[in-house]
């Protein structure tokens, strides 16, 4: 073997071994990134699971959102047969949209999966509602739309380009209204419509009754009486 071969292999076994350090290095930090990540997530869940009286007015604005849905998860999770019922009018709008966003998540997914759960059928007779409560005007009318060419696809109907409920989307199939939800959600800057909701309405979010460990910061099994 000529020595401008070996010098090569050396060259190439050197470069596989650089890559290979930075590729475990690089791993090594994304765990570490995603385990702090998570660490804050939990931090934020245990923090917010209750809503006391006030806290809206401490808590960072970009944790608003998070906090009241925290506050609604658990709702769910005391009572799930019966956590819609209640609920009150905002959490409910809270709690819808982040229903919507549930079904969108995951390679393939389709804003007709929202139309189609058990587990959301509860939300849309009152989905363009809810948009409309936080001010998302163009979005209830994409839900609408939507709303409508569920129940055309359900009911075997007609396409009717004039339908007064399609407006604007008469032409659209589901793969459209579900890329059309996407980017009205970043376009009309839904987040910050949602956390001025939630401020405006920081009083239906509050909780009545707090057991004693979780004022503290812990964790306590009896959950009591709820807002």
């Amino acid at each position: 073997m000529s020595w401008k071969i070996l010098l090569v292999w050396v060259l190439f076994i050197a470069a596989l071994m650089f890559l290979s350090y930075f590729f475990t290095k690089r791993v090594k930090m994304n765990k570490e990134i995603r385990k702090q990540i998570q660490t804050e997530e939990a931090a934020r869940k245990q923090k917010y699971t209750y809503l006391k009286p006030g806290i809206f007015d401490e808590c960072p604005r970009e944790d608003v959102s998070a906090a009241a849905l925290f506050h609604c998860i658990r709702k769910e999770d005391e009572d799930f047969d019966h956590y819609f019922e209640n609920m009150n009018e905002s959490e409910k709008v809270v709690y819808g949209i982040y229903q919507v966003g549930l079904t969108l998540q995951g390679q393939g997914a389709s804003l007709h999966s929202f139309f189609l759960s058990p587990s959301t059928k509860p939300f849309v007779p009152i989905i363009v509602d809810i948009f409309e409560k936080v001010g998302s005007h163009e979005l209830a009318d994409l839900m609408r739309a939507a709303r409508r060419f569920a129940e055309i696809i359900e009911n075997d109907e007609d396409d009717d380009e004039d339908d007064p409920e399609m407006g604007d989307y008469s032409r659209y199939n589901f793969s459209d209204f579900t890329n059309e939800f996407a980017t009205l959600v970043s376009t009309t800057n839904l987040n910050e419509k949602i956390t001025n909701f939630i401020l405006d309405h920081k009083e239906d979010f509050y909780d009545k009754y707090i057991p004693e460990k979780n004022e503290e910061n812990g964790v306590d099994e009896d959950e009591g009486t709820s807002n």
